[in-house]
């Protein structure tokens, strides 16, 4: 009797990795009937940048859903004994689940036919555990293709750089990136060589040779250079590239349900004009020191433009390693009075919000974003124009291609910092705002926002770029 056909996905844990996985698993069952899928799901401790509340709440809609996808939970790994809670212990503690994953590789195997394990970048350790077991073995990029080309491309720089990278002097070139970058712009887990992110990253960045595939979360039409580039092998050139395969945009646009859209800032938003509102909101980890908030309430107050701000405050100052976000106290963050100020024409949410529904609503004209790769596609496929302020991680990246190669947005000088650092003060604030909500240079980012949410929903739609490359896959493992 022929075994039942399966795909396993891998995500790392944290909500952004996770709910991009989902909707990939969703995919892959539009395309066909043939196949099963199961997602290995890691729980990370509650002190973990990765840890998110919401987590089990998607898992639970999911598997109430019709959809053939079943989540098996790992066994709990131990957690790496470091000082700093910071991403390289969150790395270490996901490589700890290897031998769960083949164990439950191995137990999958012997009821089902496993036509392909598909791995979160973080969770790339692991990937030798499927290979091991003869599994075709893919590598799943949540962030775009460019920040794929430069990890990729990191032992290269590795060789070529004997400094760390924060320390160069010049802007670095990277293939598949359209115009050179400057240090501060790339992520801070590579730029100094003595740190346990970068050794993590030059090592697993090799394994990638290895594997039969790369998907990414991008459209060919948003990003032609950089998918250029790792299609060529200009990012590994000492080494085998696998296969690329654009498959975004992929979104967890069923966060705009009726639940979202009974929210209070959906019921706030429906009061207002349209286009007229801006949106402030940093990601899951996006917090700020008091000094940054107060400037933040300033440069509202003077734009006397309607906002809808998310303030999210930090478990402790912003420092060293990760500041985890809680529900802010507004009496204790905002400057006296700001909301009795404001009351007409703004809205503070100390708490969650629910960004797609927010997105979506005809009364957001802008979004000041931390540059998430997630929040970025979430703002393309609505439209909505954004002013970048990158915090962390590869969002300086996006941040220079979102407002120096695409137009769809505003850039942030800052004080006393480069393109990450440094604080915004209120009144570059204001001036932003009021050139992306009004003027002719406010038109012309719009314009070039509308153009990409074409471009980027006919990619995913029958006939489209990244649909046929999911087609090419998923004919493959349901019938190969």
């Amino acid at each position: 009797m022929t075994k039942a056909r399966r795909v396993v996905l891998f995500p790392a844990p944290g909500a952004g990795h996770l709910l991009s996985m989902i909707e990939l698993a969703r995919q892959i069952l539009q395309h066909t009937h043939n196949l099963s899928i199961t997602i290995l799901i890691i729980r990370p401790p509650s002190s973990s940048p990765f840890a998110s509340p919401s987590i089990s709440q998607h898992l639970d809609a999911v598997a109430a859903s019709a959809l053939d996808i079943n989540f098996t939970e790992l066994p709990e790994a131990s957690f790496p004994e470091v000082e700093s809670q910071g991403l390289a212990s969150n790395l270490r503690f996901i490589d700890n689940h290897k031998p769960a994953v083949s164990e439950a590789l191995t137990a999958l195997q012997e009821t089902t036919t496993i036509t392909a394990f598909i791995s979160d970048l973080f969770c790339i350790s692991s990937t030798s555990a499927s290979l091991d077991l003869g599994i075709p073995t893919f590598l799943f990029f949540t962030s775009g293709a460019t920040t794929t080309c430069i990890l990729i491309y990191l032992p290269e720089m590795d060789r070529k750089y004997e400094c760390d990278l924060k320390d160069l002097t010049e802007e670095v070139e990277i293939p598949g990136s359209v115009r050179p970058l400057p240090p501060s712009a790339l992520p801070d887990a590579i730029l100094r060589k003595e740190e346990d992110s970068y050794r993590w990253f030059v090592q697993n960045a090799r394994l990638c040779s290895g594997l039969d595939g790369i998907l990414v979360n991008t459209f060919n039409e948003l990003q032609p250079t950089a998918i250029a580039a790792l299609t060529d092998g200009r990012c590994s050139p000492s080494d085998r590239t696998p296969p690329v395969y654009p498959v975004g945009p992929l979104l967890n646009l069923g966060a705009a349900g009726s639940e979202a859209k009974n929210h209070e800032c959906i019921k706030w938003l429906d009061q207002q004009p349209h286009s007229s509102v801006l949106f402030l909101c940093f990601g899951s980890m996006g917090v700020f020191p008091t000094e940054q908030i107060h400037e933040i309430a300033r440069g509202l107050e003077l734009s006397g433009k309607r906002f809808l701000w998310s303030l999210r405050a930090p478990t402790r100052e912003p420092g060293p390693g990760f500041a985890l976000p809680r529900d802010a106290n507004l009496e204790e963050v905002l400057p006296a009075g700001f909301v009795d100020r404001t009351r007409e024409r703004g809205l503070v949410w100390p708490k969650w919000v629910p960004q797609v529904a927010i997105l979506s609503h005809p009364a957001v004209g802008g979004f000041v974003s931390h540059c998430g790769w997630n929040s970025t596609l979430e703002s393309m496929w609505f439209g909505v124009p954004m002013i970048a302020w990158p915090l962390y991680a590869e969002q300086g990246m996006n941040a220079i291609e979102l407002v120096n190669v695409l137009g769809v947005g505003l850039g942030l000088n800052r004080e006393g910092g480069d393109g990450r650092n440094g604080i915004v003060r209120a009144e570059e604030l204001w001036r932003a705002a009021r050139r992306l909500m009004e003027g002719e240079e406010g038109r012309k980012v719009r314009e070039k926002m509308k153009e990409m949410q074409e471009l980027g929903r006919k990619a995913v739609e029958e006939g489209g770029s990244s649909y046929l490359n999911l087609a090419t896959l998923v004919e493959r493992w349901s019938t190969g």
